[in-house]
């Protein structure tokens, strides 16, 4: 294994052999390291990870006198900087640093203090880097672990929504139970979340996409739906009538149901693996750009929209709102909370009923894109020159001509009708 120091810079000018010696410390706890090698895989293909560049690395090197092997995921500032002005990716690195340097180290804390340290299941962080202009970020490679990505074109099975369900409610549940035994502390952190997407400060940038995508939403309804009521009402909507919901909801960070959120809680964001002594399904959380402080169900409504189809909420819908409250409650408590005062279950209906819309409402963006085949990702790189371009340009989202696909869409928004979330 050589060391190519010209790949390293390309990651970032500050992305040295210094780093890598840091994230074998960071990784091994040892004292006496030495970096001997290290090697690039695949990058991130077509279309992925368009708010960053995303490398694996392989680092090989010696701690107290024991050879040692470390793989790393590295999520940096695109090198096109037209892409990233265009995808303002230094808003949405910092927030995802500020999450892993200052919320997670908080959470730990307090879940080792209550014997709770497998309740948190997110990617350890290795090293970073936030300066606006070489940020970048090293997160430890779980594949090694047996993790997979979620299926991004396929929606999920029953037991693959329950452990994902699993993983976000106990992630919930610790904000939850942190925020009620350490308030002063919760806030300190999480208030240096910003809102990255759904804000007065972002509509400009997302108005003429999402103008774009109702459109998309639109045809797949009046194909699929004909004339009926619920197509019918959904056809008046108008889309800064959505985005201004998902602003108020978005924005309510102080409330008492408020906690840090995931913010793009879509199956590609979280990975799972198949435990083989017990056959149960695992989950774990990362991608953490659209982080913010607000009610769970923001994340729990994105989650089941865009991510299972009309059989499954038909059949499992109450039964999946009663799972994840399960989980939330029953991590509130172990954490030593008491959850019908944090957060008990009539509360949690409540909000469903006046919050699922939000992820309603990103699911009309994230389902079109989940269907898309790898040879339609958007070519993220024709981008020229140094200046943002309009974020529809890029994100030309085309009419689903697929009559099963437009069937799809149609369901999510004909299931959100029904139940009178808008």
């Amino acid at each position: 294994m050589t060391k190519d120091y010209q790949r390293l810079a390309i990651v970032s000018k500050l992305f040295t052999e210094k780093t890598l010696k840091d994230i074998l410390l960071n990784k091994t706890g040892g004292k006496n390291v030495s970096v001997t090698g290290w090697i690039f895989g695949d990058a991130s293909a077509k279309g992925d990870s368009y708010l960053s560049t995303v490398d694996r690395i392989t680092i090989e090197g010696i701690v107290d006198e024991e050879p040692i092997t470390v793989k790393v995921v590295v999520k940096s500032l695109p090198r096109n900087l037209g892409r990233r002005k265009t995808f303002r990716s230094t808003d949405f690195f910092y927030n995802e640093i500020i999450f892993y340097s200052k919320i997670v180290p908080v959470f730990d804390k307090f879940i080792k203090s209550k014997n709770q340290s497998h309740l948190l299941r997110v990617p350890k962080c290795l090293s970073y880097v936030l300066d606006g202009e070489n940020d970048f970020i090293v997160l430890e490679d779980v594949s090694v672990y047996g993790f997979g990505v979620a299926s991004r074109q396929n929606t999920l099975s029953l037991a693959e929504c329950k452990s994902i369900l699993t993983g976000m409610g106990r992630f919930h549940g610790i904000s939850f139970a942190h925020k009620d035994q350490h308030e002063k502390e919760f806030y300190n952190v999480a208030d240096q979340l910003i809102e990255t997407y759904f804000s007065e400060n972002h509509r400009n940038w997302y108005k003429n996409f999402h103008a774009l995508i109702l459109t998309v939403a639109k045809d797949a309804v009046s194909k699929q739906c004909g004339k009926t009521p619920e197509a019918q009402k959904f056809m008046k909507i108008n889309a800064q009538e959505l985005f201004n919901i998902s602003i108020e909801l978005c924005g309510r960070n102080k409330f008492p149901t408020s906690v840090v959120n995931h913010g793009d809680a879509w199956a590609p964001n979280f990975l799972i693996r198949t435990i083989e002594s017990t056959g149960e399904i695992e989950a774990l959380l990362l991608d953490f750009q659209l982080a913010r402080c607000a009610s769970p169900v923001t994340d729990l409504s994105l989650l089941i929209y865009s991510c299972t189809d009309k059989t499954l909420r038909d059949e499992e819908f109450d039964n999946l709102l009663e799972f994840y409250h399960r989980e939330v409650a029953n991590t509130i408590s172990v954490l030593g909370s008491d959850p019908e005062k944090v957060y008990s279950w009539k509360q949690f209906l409540k909000e469903v009923k006046e919050q699922f819309v939000h992820g309603f409402s990103f699911s009309l963006e994230a389902v079109p894109i989940s269907m898309m085949e790898e040879s339609e990702a958007f070519d993220l790189d024709i981008i020229k020159g140094d200046e943002a371009v309009d974020l529809s340009e890029i994100f030309n989202v085309k009419l689903i001509t697929d009559p099963a696909k437009r069937q799809r869409l149609a369901d999510v928004i004909m299931h959100a009708i029904q139940h009178e979330f808008i």
